[in-house]
């Protein structure tokens, strides 16, 4: 593989123009592709390219990735546009996170507030805004939608973690330690909660801060590390190096370079528990065409499998394993269907299969009827 590798296109989406670059990373050996708007990166997309492959065959492949990546920021404007139109809240707050994970914060909190409108009650999207505003550093406005959605759902366990997370960064390390123990108190196998209650109390004694609220000097480290390594026990790859090394430097005592390891920790555990595969899944089977496409639910389920090996007790993933697995059964119940009427066709007076069907048909519209439900 001697030769230099590489595509770029430039594609407009929205009110966006967007350049795309792929190219082959021999240090990491991954094909890449960076996504940039005004000269800066919004998103980086990544597949690793296993074993000995010759020029041709990674031009290729590098070709095709670059393709499958415009066609992707394609659908998702294409999808968005059939969401604006039916505003149905999941969808809108669905297409929100994903815009919100790819760097458009823009048409994240639009289609954030198109939820509120649709429903003013739907928590979850003022746990979103809260995110969005949050990641563009309004501190002061993010907290504001956390506690609107707290007014409305005190027992909203990831608007007290948020809520935890921006206390952190003012600062704030009781304040953020109360709110990440109101999350555990909703749920206590909330690794998230126990990592920044964990971070919190290490941070404040790094910072020798006393309080009230606060435990004593002395104890508090041990209170900090045991939430850590609870957070990682829950979530299998926070358990890496540089989570070794924040344990090591804790045992130093060397509170200040335990948090950095820990934090560092954190934000690469964090690339493999990224859920936005979840929702991309729902809004490309719901608009994008990919009802029937096997292959695209039958990737879906491998990662949802991937993802409960790195967080065996996180309950959302076995419960869309289980709608994924339902989907599955509508495809090759339609298929079944599909045998039938082929028979029928073949055979008009095969009595057996005319009585199949009929009894498949009458028989499989609870079935259809409780998927479309669960999907809602």
């Amino acid at each position: 593989m001697n030769q230099q590798h590489g595509m770029n296109s430039n594609i407009h989406v929205g009110q966006r123009e967007l350049h795309v670059q792929t190219a082959f990373s021999r240090t990491t050996s991954k094909i890449v592709s960076n996504i940039f708007e005004d000269g800066r990166v919004i998103e980086t997309r990544e597949e690793r390219v296993r074993g000995n492959v010759d020029d041709a065959t990674l031009q290729k492949r590098i070709e095709q990735f670059h393709q499958n990546t415009l066609k992707d920021i394609e659908l998702i404007f294409f999808i968005a546009d059939k969401v604006r139109q039916v505003k149905h809240t999941v969808s809108c707050n669905k297409l929100g996170l994903v815009f919100l994970k790819r760097g458009f914060l823009k048409e994240a909190i639009e289609f954030f507030t198109l939820a509120l409108q649709t429903d003013p009650k739907f928590v979850e999207a003022y746990n979103n805004i809260g995110l969005a505003l949050l990641q563009e550093g309004q501190l002061d406005r993010a907290e504001e939608f956390f506690k609107k959605g707290l007014a409305i759902e005190k027992g909203y366990a990831d608007l007290h973690l948020n809520l935890a997370v921006l206390y952190y960064q003012r600062k704030d390390y009781p304040t953020a330690v109360q709110a990440a123990q109101a999350a555990l108190n909703i749920n206590p196998t909330y690794y998230d909660a126990h990592f920044y209650k964990g971070l919190a109390l290490l941070k404040s004694l790094a910072e020798k801060v006393t309080h009230e609220e606060l435990p004593p000097l002395p104890s508090r480290g041990k209170e900090a590390i045991d939430h850590l390594e609870r957070a990682a026990q829950l979530f299998k790859p926070l358990n890496n190096e540089a989570f070794l090394q924040g344990k090591r430097a804790y045992s130093a005592e060397d509170y200040e370079s335990a948090v950095k390891y820990f934090e560092k920790a954190f934000e690469e555990a964090n690339h493999r528990m990224d859920m936005t595969f979840d929702h991309e899944f729902y809004l490309k089977f719901m608009y994008g065409g990919k009802g029937k496409d096997n292959q695209f639910i039958g990737g879906y389920v491998e990662q949802l499998k991937d993802a409960i090996q790195n967080y065996p007790e996180y309950a959302d993933l076995h419960n869309n394993l289980g709608i994924a697995y339902l989907i599955m059964c509508r495809n090759l119940f339609l298929k079944a269907l599909d045998e039938f009427r082929q028979a029928l066709k073949i055979n008009p007076k095969f009595k057996k299969a005319e009585k199949n069907l009929k009894l498949a048909e009458n028989d499989g519209k609870g079935f259809l009827i409780l998927l479309r439900a669960l999907l809602k």
